[in-house]
């Protein structure tokens, strides 16, 4: 299961106009989990989002950012990249912030052939589930 952790620096009073941005290539075709850390002292003030291209995927609402506070948002996610080799970007701002803060972004990603498992199980178990 590869991991990618990178880190994106968000200076203080970055406005939404002028986001700081970082590129991650993603080699897999799926990823299964995300993690967003937020440092203590963030205050609900930094904020990031995660695009593909020019579609925003994270948060799936537009104009919404994902905040927090010494603390890391976690999801479990079953999102297939079209192929492999492609770039996620993620996006920080601070427009209230006094100071800068990094910001710790995790993506993890499976194989083929433990995301088709995973599906199929998932498929299975449904269908027994309407029988039974």
């Amino acid at each position: 299961m590869p991991i990618y952790s990178e880190v994106l620096n968000v200076p203080a009073n970055t406005s939404e106009d002028s986001p700081v941005s970082l590129d991650i290539k993603i080699k897999q075709r799926y990823i299964s989990h995300m993690e967003i850390g937020f440092p203590d002292g963030c205050n609900y003030k930094v904020k990031v989002r995660i695009q593909y291209g020019i579609k925003v995927f994270w948060p799936e609402r537009v104009g919404t950012w994902i905040i927090g506070n010494n603390e890391t948002i976690r999801w479990d996610e079953r999102f297939t990249m079209p192929s492999i080799n492609e770039t996620l970007t993620v996006y920080g701002i601070s427009p209230e912030a006094t100071y800068d803060h990094d910001v710790v972004i995790r993506i993890m990603t499976l194989p083929k052939g433990f995301y088709f498992l995973e599906t199929l199980l998932n498929r299975l178990y449904n269908i027994f589930k309407k029988i039974f």
